[in-house]
């Protein structure tokens, strides 16, 4: 099924289904899903055991606790976890806004034993398309005026929250690959990462940023891509762009200014950056928030 470009809601929303014969005949069924913005989520108190968790941290970070451990979530992270047990989210920065889904299904456990880790917390790439499944996925369920019947539902949602499950044991994979790089490896990556940070708002090349930690350009893309899994253009792009998210939110800088002050060349570079990875404009993103 292609996948349209979709907006964030305009409302907060949760929102209840009740299973049936034909939806619990699908390999994965939705239960409850959620776009919000709450100081405090708890899940789990009936202790289902047939049921899982699927959680977009979009903004913000929140402290989520289960089974009296606690742990920090950051944006663009997925939260993968079984609700036979309480889960407590508890905002802890200004705002905090995320997609959330319980399912079920004959599958659901299978796939989620696939992806678990032992903090059950995925950090996404922002380039991937985690996000894009979730958005999709909530249409789905809650906006979608496709003239079908409920059957037409069941199939497509079935069908994204397995390429969910299928893109986070991609990550997780590249993850346990990364595990294995020697300190060395690690060590530069992260000195890139300390000067990109430093040097963001000049001319960044590939040329210039392997050079400072003594790589030869080809190699260090090589290891870039693998421990990050990004290559160095984007991730210096979306450096860029969520400073200047930062600048749109708290300052009252034209969006020209802001373009040269993050680093981009043109203004329309930034623009066609920040709207590819934001899915909004400059201007409303700053009217948004």
């Amino acid at each position: 099924m292609p996948s349209p470009k979709r907006d964030f809601p305009k409302k907060f929303n949760t929102y209840y289904f009740s299973p049936n014969s034909m939806s619990d005949s699908f390999p994965f069924t939705v239960k409850e899903c959620g776009y919000c913005s709450e100081r405090r989520f708890v899940l789990g108190e009936k202790n289902n055991y047939n049921e899982y968790l699927l959680l977009y941290s979009l903004d913000g970070t929140v402290r989520y606790t289960k089974d009296k451990r606690t742990f920090y979530v950051q944006p663009n992270s997925v939260i993968t976890t079984a609700c036979n047990t309480t889960l407590t989210f508890t905002r802890v920065s200004k705002e905090w806004k995320y997609y959330y889904f319980i399912i079920g299904g004959s599958h659901a456990k299978r796939f989620y034993n696939l992806v678990r880790t032992h903090d059950n917390i995925i950090l996404c790439n922002p380039f991937a398309n985690v996000l894009d499944h979730f958005m999709d996925l909530y249409y789905i369920l809650t906006e979608s005026t496709e003239p079908y019947n409920d059957v037409w539902k069941y199939i497509h949602s079935s069908m994204l929250i397995h390429n969910i499950f299928t893109s986070l044991y991609d990550l997780a994979f590249n993850i346990s690959t990364i595990k294995e790089m020697t300190p060395a490896q690690e060590n530069n990556i992260n000195a890139a990462l300390k000067y990109i940070s430093l040097n963001y708002k000049d001319e960044l090349s590939i040329e210039t940023i392997s050079n400072q930690v003594g790589f030869s350009k080809y190699y260090f893309c090589k290891i870039f891509k693998k421990q990050m899994g990004v290559t160095i253009h984007q991730y210096v792009n979306e450096f860029r762009i969520n400073k200047a998210k930062e600048l749109l939110a708290y300052s009252k800088l034209s969006i020209n200014s802001i373009a040269s002050q993050v680093g981009f060349k043109t203004t329309l570079t930034f623009l066609r950056a920040f709207e590819r990875s934001v899915h909004m404009t400059p201007s409303e993103y700053r009217d948004y928030y």
